[in-house]
């Protein structure tokens, strides 16, 4: 296991962004998304989005095949910041407060402060196979070998009962009742779920019926996910016992959007579908044009639903009722990103393969 060499600053800045507060959203929503949109600007893109970029504060990170992370300052659809990996990238950027955390194809791993530059940099033996998210002052990931990291200045290993199986979902950190630190979540394909707590000690474990290959969401102290048989669970956060599930038509292909009581699920058969978060009872369900490959966006009481053509749609998340739909100019290459008030697409020309990003608002 590899281990940092101890850092008093980078310690210190990990924490910060382990601890940062989230900013209370407002009473009334300042922004509120309405159709039609109007496009407000476009940038070039310097080489091919991997993975999904990730917004924060008016700033949208995003890095590219070709080894760039790079930050727009969406107001102003400009660049903040480039920073060149020594390697090609094939994992989505994320985000740690302030900080950007991203590794190369060259098992680097890479710290950048709120301005682009390096605060740390590592190599990592293990063959990491989730993302790698700051978590209680440490980096915390899954492994091939089916182990869960944590590396900084108490770094542990945890090993699960089962031996073997490749960590494929999360880490996702619960948050509990009165800001106190919840488990850390990682799923396996073998369709083990493993909650251990920030220190690594193991808290419970649940078997599922397929694979867990999408991050579980939490909300109310509940922990919502799908399986590769198409098995959707809701599970105490503290104890793991399962509250409900409901089998779909269609295997979950990312992270639920929880909101207001109800839990919207993008699956396999290109439906959307919105269960009851109390019961597990389909409240309603949408078909979309094409496959939803990229993530779905929370936008105040809408989800923005990107799929494989160039339409992003819009539905509300209480009725699920379609209030609208955004037709870009080429197929998109990531998922639509919500920075209030602007919708951010990253689209490619189909005739020269060249992307984009293009910043919507409402008219």
């Amino acid at each position: 296991m590899s281990k940092p060499r101890s850092c008093a600053a980078f310690v210190t800045l990990l924490m910060l962004a382990a601890c940062a507060t989230p900013v209370k959203k407002p009473l009334v929503d300042r922004f509120p998304l309405r159709f039609p949109l109007i496009e407000a600007g476009s940038l070039e893109i310097e080489g091919h989005i991997v993975g999904q970029p990730r917004a924060g504060l008016d700033i949208v990170c995003y890095a590219t095949q070709e080894g760039y992370a790079t930050a727009v300052v969406v107001p102003s659809r400009s660049v903040f910041w480039r920073f060149k990996a020594d390697h090609s990238i094939s994992a989505s950027i994320d985000l740690a407060g302030v900080a950007t955390l991203f590794r190369d194809d060259g098992r680097i791993l890479y710290f950048l402060g709120h301005d682009g530059k390096l605060i740390y940099r590592m190599q990592l033996d293990d063959i990491v196979s989730t993302p790698v998210r700051v978590i209680q002052a440490g980096y915390v990931f899954g492994t091939a070998e089916g182990n869960i990291l944590a590396l900084g200045a108490d770094g542990w290993e945890h090993r699960p009962s089962v031996p073997g199986a490749k960590v494929t979902a999360g880490p996702v950190l619960v948050d509990g009742d009165e800001g106190l630190r919840g488990p850390i979540l990682f799923g396996r394909s073998d369709g083990l779920l493993v909650a251990v707590d920030t220190w690594g000690k193991p808290l419970w474990e649940f078997w599922a019926e397929g694979a867990i290959q999408v991050d579980p969401a939490a909300a109310g102290g509940h922990i919502y996910f799908g399986d590769s048989e198409r098995m959707f669970y809701c599970l105490n956060a503290a104890t793991g016992k399962v509250k409900w599930r409901r089998r779909l038509q269609g295997a979950p292909l990312h992270p639920a959007v929880i909101s207001g009581g109800t839990v919207v699920v993008a699956a396999s058969n290109s439906v959307i579908y919105l269960l009851s978060a109390r019961g597990g009872s389909i409240l309603s369900w949408e078909t979309v044009p094409s496959r939803v490959v990229y993530e779905l966006a929370a936008a105040g009481p809408l989800v923005l639903v990107s799929s494989a053509s160039p339409d992003v749609t819009a539905f509300e998340i209480k009725t699920g009722k379609r209030v609208g739909q955004y037709a870009a100019s080429g197929p998109l290459v990531a998922g639509a990103v919500w920075t209030p008030p602007y919708i951010v697409l990253f689209v490619e020309n189909g005739e020269s393969g060249r992307q984009k990003i293009v910043f919507l608002r409402s008219r």
